[in-house]
C-alpha cells in the first residue's frame, strides 16, 4: 500500500471484478445475507491464491435517499473507510434507497492456495454455482486492501436492487 490511501482506494475499486452477482436482488421487506468468495494473488508470492469467504448483512431498504453517513463498519481497512467517505462525499449524485446496512468482515474465513489464479477461479465459480445459492458472489480483487473489493459489492447489488426494491415498495404503500 501507498501513503496516498485515495490512490490504494481507487486502484482496488479498478481491480474488482465481479465474477458472479447474487441472482437475486437484495430484499425488500427483510434482511439478506450476501455469501462472497473473494479471490486474490499475493503480490510478493507467485503462484500463491488467497480466497476470503464471508457474509455481508443487509438490512432492509427504508427510503429514497442517499445515506452513506449512517453505514457502520467494523473490521475495515483505512482504504475502504476512504471510498466509503468519497461515496459519502458524492451521495448526492446518487439516487438509491437508504439501506440499513452493517458491513461487517470481522466473521470471515480466508485460506492460500498453490495454484494459477485462473484454476482457483474456475474451482471457486464452479463450487458456488453448484451450491445454488441465489445470493452468492464471487470477485477478484487485491490482497490489500481487499476489504474495498466488500465495499465496491455492495455498492453495486444496492444499484442493481433498488429500482426492484421501489417498485415492491411503491405496491406496499411504503416509500413515503
Amino acid at each position: 500500500m501507498s501513503a496516498d490511501v485515495e490512490f490504494d482506494y481507487w486502484y482496488a475499486v479498478k481491480k474488482t471484478r465481479v465474477l458472479l452477482s447474487p441472482r437475486k436482488h437484495l430484499e425488500t421487506f427483510g434482511n439478506t445475507l450476501v455469501q462472497y468468495h473473494l479471490i486474490s494473488e499475493l503480490d510478493d508470492y507467485p503462484g500463491k491464491v488467497r480466497v476470503r469467504e464471508g457474509k455481508l448483512e443487509a438490512c432492509k431498504p427504508l427510503v429514497i435517499t442517499p445515506n452513506f453517513s449512517e453505514i457502520e463498519t467494523e473490521g475495515f481497512g483505512e482504504e475502504a473507510k476512504a471510498y466509503l467517505e468519497h461515496l459519502k462525499q458524492h451521495e448526492p449524485k446518487l439516487k438509491i434507497l437508504r439501506y440499513g446496512y452493517r458491513l461487517k468482515s470481522d466473521n470471515f474465513t480466508e485460506s492460500i492456495v498453490t495454484d494459477s489464479l485462473l484454476n482457483v477461479t474456475e474451482r471457486v465459480l464452479a463450487q458456488v454455482k453448484e451450491s445454488n445459492d441465489p445470493f452468492s458472489a464471487v470477485l477478484q480483487g487485491v490482497d490489500e486492501p481487499w476489504d474495498i473489493a466488500l465495499v465496491e459489492l455492495w455498492r453495486r447489488e444496492v444499484e442493481t436492487s433498488a429500482q426492484s426494491n421501489i417498485e415492491d415498495l411503491q405496491r406496499g404503500g411504503k416509500l413515503f
